[in-house]
């Protein structure tokens, strides 16, 4: 094995088992300007695909609520926010996109019950309405939006695709080192997808992490207490299958994320609200 494919090949064992902190300063391949057109492109795709809703008051209300979110979000980026309904079946249209990787979403969305929204890169967020109609206050569901802002805000979409495009390239690396050295690099390579697999997830959860500790500050800023948030995510459903296989932290864990953030918060009087949450809600329970 040559020197330039062994340091590659080392560089890949190490990746899955030290998934980096993830920060804004994260390796990304992408400019802002082409990681906006994949999202928008994504987007267009997911709308004429997704059962949207257009319920006016809804829309209203949740236009209202956005506007204030987003006055404390990274302005990079233009945020926007569509419903859709999530407790219908999706058709075979979106099985063959996704099969065919037609569309930039995270590896869970669509894939069953939504646990929160979808943000795409550039600032598209789709919105589940089982999580508007599910919510237990306005606080709950605008952290719920706050927290996939805060995913387009530290670009976590492209930076997994970075990570996956640089694992691939030392899959290529490993295969040429099949050819030279094939009894221990097919032992390798063989264990290798796996890896990458479990590696991925272990960065999913870290950036599930980080967009919480974004979301609380947004929220603060906002007017919205976060404490209020804890119960709402200790009460959340744990994920299905080992947690090692799971894109997401435990209720347990993203609680305490909110509650570590919350101390190094200033003091603030909380009060906000638009005051008509209790009549959304409702409206997003009975469309059907």
């Amino acid at each position: 094995m040559n020197s330039v494919a062994a340091s590659v090949l080392m560089g890949l064992l190490v990746l899955p088992a030290h998934a980096q902190e993830p920060s804004a300063k994260g390796v990304n391949f992408y400019f802002l300007a082409r990681e906006a057109q994949i999202g928008q492109e994504s987007a267009a795709t997911l709308l004429r695909t997704l059962p949207i809703v257009h319920e006016p008051k809804v829309d209203a209300w949740l236009a209202s609520l956005t506007a204030e979110l987003v006055k404390y979000a990274d302005p990079r980026f233009a945020y926007s926010f569509t419903v859709y309904e999530d407790r219908k079946p999706l058709g075979p249209q979106w099985v063959l996109m996704r099969n065919a990787r037609a569309v930039a979403t995270p590896a869970d969305a669509f894939e069953g019950p939504a646990a929160e929204p979808v943000a795409l890169p550039g600032g598209p967020i789709l919105v589940p309405l089982s999580l508007l109609a599910d919510a237990p206050d306005e606080a709950a569901f605008a952290f719920q939006l706050a927290h996939a802002m805060a995913h387009v805000a530290l670009r976590h979409a492209t930076r997994q695709a970075t990570r996956l495009e640089i694992q691939n390239i030392g899959m290529v690396a490993l295969e040429q080192a099949q050819k030279v050295s094939a009894p221990a690099a097919a032992v390798i390579f063989s264990t290798q997808p796996l890896a990458m697999q479990v590696g991925m997830l272990t960065l999913a959860r870290a950036f599930e992490r980080v967009a919480d500790m974004v979301a609380t500050g947004i929220l603060a800023e906002a007017g919205y207490d976060p404490e209020t948030v804890i119960p709402y995510l200790e009460g959340l459903p744990p994920a299905d299958g080992p947690r090692v296989f799971s894109a997401h932290p435990t209720a347990g864990r993203r609680a305490e994320t909110v509650r570590a953030q919350i101390e190094k918060l200033p003091p603030r009087v909380y009060g906000a609200g638009t005051g008509g949450f209790d009549e959304v809600k409702a409206l997003a329970a009975s469309v059907r």
